[in-house]
């Protein structure tokens, strides 16, 4: 009779630690799912919002791309003479990782490429033990001839880790003809200098790739995917230079520069005046762009390889040997550069009695001078305290106008242009675009170098109106006497003509910018009669 009431006690102390049991569980599950949010969320962060970036990293982990060099477009001459064009070359890579798997033997490996590639066979079997990389190129742009051989000892050998790629090497038909004008491409198959580098965007293609998988030590895997994109061919550019007009243009500054002896070299350029087309532009001496890095100028290459000589005799290491071989390389980069540079549109000069043709053509505009105006020249003019001497020391005693063009007689542009006054000559010399760029489409064109307005006296006036105390290019001194002569109208210098593609068809026919009435159809005329 009394042990009912503890049974129901018991049982009531059991339903309580079944509570009290599945309260703790609830707790803890509840702990077990906090802990876990954090995680969860880290694993949504990766797999949601870093997904591109971990995909990126696992693609280039598992997957190797060798990039396949783009022939470049060919470059025509007005008559459709090639002046540069691509041809296929190899370069020769080792892969150290495929060496060392392959358990081939290195200093034998190296001695043979040594004798093929005319190498230092010690500097390969450097190249072949850096096995931090699965590239090390020994050679580039070898022959096809030096290619057979290499493919020959390695299908003799059976060796692994030795490779040939495709690449594209820029080749110009009439080597040093308007060097300075075309340009050359460097190591990267890259625009560097001239229309190669003005029209790069054109001319270079689009590279293509081998996408390959790799596995463990970024060895092959068997029953690798590969995937080929093909390269693009560049486009290609006709240019409105003629090769004959070019050579006789140099021929005829060869021979200027013999008979005058002349120690600075030349330049010069034939444009046609109505539209801005350069039949031939060049600067002598010049270089082959085929070898671009090699200093063509006879003298320069003797002073460099004495400054060679002077540093190697002197301990490698040592203060004198690391200053002369500074001074070499210092030396070597300038001759380069001076050779490279296209002189017609980077060098300012004084353009002298050629000028004249300027301050005649202000004057006659603003109507301070007429063809019957007369002058006496006793051979010199007196500006201020300053006597400003005649070419012709006895002076050209009376003369009109037009017999002071003629006789380019400094007195008779002295006076007008003091009369033309420093305010209109800076206008018109604004206005007839010489105090801008010509915008030629080459790259490194300089601007003019002259006073400002305000620091211009009767002297410096009187200096300039025959072309003295200031600079332009000879690009811009052209530009301006197109302007004269072709009835008032501002042409842009260019080389450019059409944009061909891979077919060619025509994609774009290039345009220059003009700009009319920049003198009077008038005073054109009248200067042309001149």
């Amino acid at each position: 009779m009394h042990k009912k009431p503890q049974k129901r006690k018991d049982h009531q102390r059991l339903r309580a630690d079944s509570g009290h049991h599945r309260r703790i569980l609830a707790v803890m599950a509840l702990l077990g799912v906090l802990a876990f949010v954090p995680i969860a969320a880290q694993l949504v962060g990766l797999m949601v919002g870093a997904f591109d970036y971990y995909s990126r990293k696992a693609l280039r982990n598992q997957t190797r791309t060798t990039t396949v060099t783009a022939d470049r477009g060919t470059i025509y001459d007005r008559n459709m003479n090639i002046l540069a064009c691509s041809k296929s070359v190899e370069n020769v890579y080792l892969d150290p990782h495929e060496l060392k798997q392959s358990k081939a033997d290195i200093p034998a490996i190296a001695e043979k490429l040594g004798q093929i590639l005319d190498l230092n066979p010690k500097w390969i079997e450097k190249q072949a033990a850096d096995i931090k990389m699965r590239y090390k190129q020994v050679a580039a742009r070898i022959s096809e001839e030096t290619a057979t051989q290499i493919r020959a000892y390695i299908n003799e050998s059976g060796i692994s880790g030795i490779h040939l790629e495709p690449n594209s090497q820029r080749y110009y038909p009439f080597g040093s003809l308007a060097a300075q004008v075309i340009g050359f491409t460097n190591a990267s198959n890259t625009g560097s200098e001239g229309v190669e580098a003005a029209y790069n965007s054109f001319l270079e293609g689009t590279a293509g790739k081998v996408i390959t998988t790799k596995g463990n030590n970024e060895m092959d895997m068997p029953f690798s995917y590969e995937k080929y994109v093909s390269s693009q061919k560049g486009d290609s550019l006709i240019l409105t230079l003629d090769t004959t007009v070019q050579a006789c243009l140099e021929k005829q500054m060869k021979a200027a520069i013999a008979r005058y002896d002349v120690q600075n070299g030349a330049f010069g350029l034939v444009m046609n005046v109505n539209t801005g087309e350069i039949l031939a532009m060049a600067t002598l001496g010049n270089y082959d762009p085929n070898h671009y890095l090699e200093i063509a100028d006879p003298q320069a290459l003797a002073e460099t390889e004495e400054l060679k000589k002077a540093y190697l005799s002197h301990p490698e290491g040592s203060e004198a040997y690391q200053n002369g071989l500074k001074a070499y390389q210092e030396a070597v980069q300038a001759a380069r550069l001076k050779q490279w540079r296209n002189r017609v549109l980077s060098d300012g000069y004084e353009p002298g009695s050629t000028f004249k043709i300027f301050t005649s053509t202000a004057c006659l505009e603003a109507g301070t001078v007429s063809l019957a105006d007369s002058f006496f020249c006793p051979g010199y003019y007196t500006v201020e305290d300053r006597k400003i001497r005649c070419h012709k020391v006895g002076g050209h005693g009376s003369e009109s106008f037009v017999e002071g063009v003629q006789n380019s007689c400094n007195p008779v542009f002295m006076n007008i242009g003091l009369e033309l006054g420093t305010d209109r000559f800076y206008e018109y010399f604004q206005k007839i675009g010489l105090m801008k760029k010509t915008g030629v489409d080459l790259p490194g064109e300089a601007a003019t170098i002259t006073h400002k307005k305000e620091n211009v006296g009767p002297v410096e006036l009187a200096t300039m109106t025959f072309g003295k105390s200031f600079q332009i290019t000879p690009m811009q001194l052209a530009s301006m006497v197109s302007s004269v002569v072709n009835g008032g109208t501002r042409v842009t210098p260019h080389f450019g003509v059409r944009v061909l593609n891979e077919d060619g068809e025509v994609l774009e026919t290039l345009q220059f910018e003009k700009e009319k009435n920049v003198i009077s159809k008038e005073t054109s005329e009248t200067m042309r009669s001149i």
